[in-house]
């Protein structure tokens, strides 16, 4: 018998690195899903096992409900663990999450992550042909996901006020030994990170990545554009 909203058992996974609020998202959506009646199933470390089929998902998953995810919004981390792990680079691979999915009983994966992991999700969705819903929660501390302007994505702003506290620090070093530090965070491609840390701090110098196309960076490159 399905619940009153139409599905009976979600899916939570999550992909991708660390970011902060994790676990905070984890136990709203299961609250919310207890609340409409549906069960809820942890899938350790995002779609790694998923990937393998439903012999190997079988051993990696945990139920979840409302008491299980009381306090963990106070924890770092994931307790559903996290991983890299690409089913899309592979059609089998996707043909295997549905598989897995599928015997799970899942009907809505609610997935936690950043760009890669939202592919992935909506590319399993397609080939499980309407059985299946999505809900992505876009998590990356690299900010380089096109939401509405002035929402970043969840673990951002953390991220920023962390690195921006251990630039400022740097700089008193940096004065007090007169010497120049370096700080490198994270982002790939995007800049965000970067330059908000570097605002924050009032960094002498943030160089972005979007400002150097190319696959390397020098030193003397940066002083020129100083």
């Amino acid at each position: 018998m399905k619940a009153a909203t139409g599905f009976t058992k979600v899916g939570i996974l999550v992909g991708g690195g660390p970011a902060p609020g994790i676990n905070a998202v984890i136990g709203a959506a299961v609250v919310r899903a207890e609340q409409r009646g549906a069960q809820v199933i942890g899938i350790l470390e995002g779609f790694k096992w998923l990937m393998q089929g439903a012999d190997a998902i079988a051993t990696h998953t945990r139920p979840l409900d409302t008491h299980d995810v009381r306090r963990i919004h106070l924890q770092g981390g994931s307790v559903l663990h996290t991983s890299r792990a690409n089913p899309t680079k592979d059609p089998a691979q996707v043909e295997k999450c549905v598989e897995a999915l599928d015997a799970l009983g899942v009907d809505v994966l609610v997935t936690i992550g950043g760009d890669d992991t939202a592919y992935s999700a909506i590319t399993v969705a397609r080939a499980a042909g309407g059985r299946l819903r999505v809900v992505h929660v876009p998590k990356t501390i690299d900010n380089d996901l096109p939401l509405p302007h002035g929402v970043p994505t969840f673990g951002y702003e953390t991220a920023r006020e962390y690195a921006a506290m251990l630039v400022a620090g740097l700089q008193e070093d940096g004065h007090t030994m007169a010497r120049w530090f370096f700080a490198e965070v994270m982002g790939r491609q995007a800049g965000f990170l970067s330059l908000g840390a570097g605002m924050a701090a009032d960094a002498t110098i943030t160089v972005i990545a979007e400002e150097f196309p190319g696959d390397q960076l020098r030193l003397d490159d940066v002083a020129l554009t100083i």
